[in-house]
């Protein structure tokens, strides 16, 4: 894969659409838009940043092949750092096709999965925090997803990342100039601020790292589960988040045999929701292979919504299904309050949400108080790590950081301080290893 070719590809999506993209990068980007292109205005000389209205033919053949629009952008002003051309054509596969294997046969390249993005990495347009955060931003499953790769995107992690590795830099500078020249005074440090610094800096990295699991959560999405006795009206709560009757509805108990599953988004997080079987304490047969499975998931659900009927009074199955998921994170939901509501203000329910999952009664307060525990309010505005890597990274620059902090000559101190560097440079991509970037790319679609 030569770097100097001039690469193409359909930066859309596959299928039919009213409008494709097909975007060319390299330097023989322009030369090539004038050998396919004929422009209803003056180009005599493609203005940077112009959009030309025209013709896209077959050199060959002279045949036209479409109407198109050509986005001019020049180096370095381009996304990839190089000359670009942006073709908009018809969303027909049949015209981008063509589109394609022409300007191919005239010696451009097929670019591969996220080679636009490389080279603007490349071409130090973008770090590779940035990079990474480009695919983030193209599949976010839901607006809290989005901001946190755009954030990414504009830079601000990398601005936390920049700013750690200048303070390992001035820290190396001084322990490496008393190893150099320990005869002279004027290159001594003050150990005292120096190992103030390099605890602050400890501490600046475990408090990146602190958020680190919610960033993961809040990409990955989260596990909520619904979980009560039959007939409490789950399916039917299951049905109002989710927007559609997903569940069967029924008055007869133990409608729902399985669990079923759903992604929603809920204040702008999102959620696989799960309908679950109502646990009996004692089942049989099918019944209890299905809450077999319902056990199960509690154990890995990030939140249970413990469902009590408002029209009823509490039970022994409602106890036990209290007792069963005491120790995890919960908000408890006493249903049904569109009817005559029985149920007392037992101790254990007196923080519970009440509401009609019927009429929908209340259901912007449950929503609300899912977004606050799944996203605590001191989270909202940060910078949050949200990829393994990032953790691997900055996880083993700590590390490195308290061995230098603990280490017992200035020689070994420096040596750890270096380790750092390298592995807060790989976080941003100045120090570059193949294998990273390989697999990094390898997520990207072509086209990007």
């Amino acid at each position: 894969m030569n770097p100097n070719d001039t690469i193409v590809a359909c930066t859309t999506p596959p299928g039919y659409s009213s409008v494709a993209v097909v975007r060319l990068s390299g330097e023989q980007a322009i030369p090539l838009l004038r050998e396919i292109f004929i422009s209803t205005q003056s180009t005599a000389v493609f203005q940077a940043q112009r959009v030309y209205h025209g013709i896209v033919m077959d050199p060959k053949t002279n045949e036209t092949i479409d109407m198109a629009l050509a986005t001019i952008f020049y180096k370095p002003n381009s996304y990839t750092g190089e000359d670009v051309v942006e073709l908009s054509c018809h969303g027909n596969p049949l015209i981008v096709d063509r589109i394609i294997r022409i300007l191919i046969n005239l010696k451009a390249r097929i670019a591969a999965r996220g080679e636009f993005t490389k080279r603007a990495l490349i071409n130090g347009k973008i770090d590779l925090i940035q990079a990474e955060a480009v695919l983030d931003t193209v599949y976010a499953s839901c607006e809290q997803a989005r901001r946190l790769a755009m954030l990414q995107y504009e830079g601000k992690l990398s601005e936390k990342i920049y700013e750690i590795r200048a303070r390992l830099v001035d820290l190396l500078f001084l322990i490496e100039a008393d190893i150099d020249f320990p005869d002279e005074e004027d290159v001594r440090y003050d150990q005292t601020k120096f190992s103030r610094d390099l605890e602050d800096m400890i501490s600046t990295i475990g408090e990146l790292l602190k958020g680190a699991s919610l960033g993961l959560k809040i990409k990955e999405g989260y596990k909520v589960l619904i979980l009560g006795r039959a007939n409490v009206g789950k399916s039917t709560l299951f049905n109002w988040l989710v927007g559609h009757d997903r569940a069967i509805v029924h008055e007869q108990p133990g409608t729902t045999r399985d669990f079923l599953e759903q992604g929603v988004q809920i204040g702008g997080i999102y959620i696989t929701l799960y309908d679950t079987a109502g646990i009996l304490s004692r089942a049989t047969g099918p019944d209890e292979i299905a809450q077999q499975r319902t056990k199960a998931l509690i154990e890995t659900a990030d939140l249970i919504l413990l469902m009590f009927d408002g029209s009823e009074s509490m039970n022994e199955e409602d106890v036990y299904l209290y007792d069963r998921v005491k120790h995890k994170s919960k908000l408890l939901l006493v249903n049904k309050i569109d009817l005559n509501v029985r149920l007392g203000n037992q101790q254990i329910l007196s923080d519970s949400i009440k509401l009609s999952a019927k009429t929908g009664e209340n259901i912007d307060a449950l929503e609300d108080s899912i977004k606050r525990i799944l996203l605590p309010q001191e989270f909202r505005n940060d910078v949050l790590i949200t990829r393994h890597r990032h953790i691997d990274a900055l996880t083993e620059a700590r590390k490195c950081l308290i061995d230098a902090r603990n280490a017992p000559t200035s020689e070994t101190c420096a040596y750890e301080l270096h380790c750092a560097l390298n592995e807060v440079g790989e976080l941003t991509g100045q120090v570059m290893r193949k294998e990273i970037l390989d697999r990094i790319f390898d997520e990207f679609c072509v086209g990007k």
